[in-house]
């Protein structure tokens, strides 16, 4: 017979699975191209001014949408306190076609395992889409910017661009074809010190510029995604 004791140490060193799942979705009627995948994460979005950290993801072969997903995660892994979300992309090779531009949130805070997420469609027509076009940016890594004064970006022709923080203003060159964009290090700025809470959020929202590798644009808004994908900047047009 198998001791009670060791049957408990068993368990004990065990690791739970949990699972997140749902559907994701996109409003265009769009025929996929072949070879298309939908990729879904779940993150770790606790941290405002740092990259989600993704605890579990899987890529299935997309025909068409609405398609469902299932996610297993480690339940070790998991601590009330912290915050969680789904978010998906569909991909063609290394193009990004569609992606989730919205937070939604999983497990804690009295979130359910279950989510259906809707993406927005990746425009790729590069520079001539931004161009003469102004913006006031509404979420920053996840979380709405509630300052009086709000980052701003606006972009000239062939990737100039220039804004403010919400108090030093900087302006540079971008990067910019299909629908990747990349900001310089260097960009021109003023050193003028800030009152909080705007110093933070100027930080915040300089530090995610440079992570920036993507846009993806529908209607009056502009999202500007990280390389994993995550929208780090959102931002509403003037």
């Amino acid at each position: 017979m198998f001791p009670a004791v060791a049957f408990a140490t068993v368990l004990s060193g065990a690791s739970l699975a949990g699972t997140v799942e749902g559907t994701a979705t996109y409003r265009e009627r769009i025929a996929l191209p072949p070879d298309t995948t939908l990729f879904v994460e779940l993150q770790d979005i606790s941290l405002a001014d740092a990259p989600a950290e993704t605890l579990a993801a899987q890529r299935y072969a997309l025909t068409g949408v609405p398609a469902q997903f299932e996610l297993t995660y480690d339940d070790a892994l998991i601590q009330d306190g912290r915050r969680y979300a789904v978010r998906a992309s569909v991909m063609q090779g290394q193009k990004l076609l569609f992606t989730t531009d919205t937070v939604y949130p999983v497990l804690t805070h009295g979130a359910e395992n279950s989510a259906d997420l809707l993406m927005i469609q990746v425009q790729h027509q590069g520079a001539a889409m931004l161009e003469n076009t102004e913006w006031v940016a509404s979420g920053l890594n996840g979380a709405a910017v509630e300052t009086e004064k709000r980052p701003e970006l606006a972009f000239g022709q062939g990737g100039a661009f220039s804004g403010s923080g919400g108090c030093n203003r900087f302006s540079g060159q971008a990067e910019i074809s299909d629908n990747r964009i990349a900001f310089p290090d260097n960009m021109a700025a003023t050193l003028m010190a800030c009152p909080p809470p705007m110093d933070e959020v100027e930080r915040q929202f300089l530090k995610a510029m440079q992570s920036v590798t993507t846009f993806a644009m529908q209607g009056n808004a502009l999202a500007l995604l990280d390389a994993q994908g995550e929208p780090v900047i959102k931002m509403m047009r003037k």
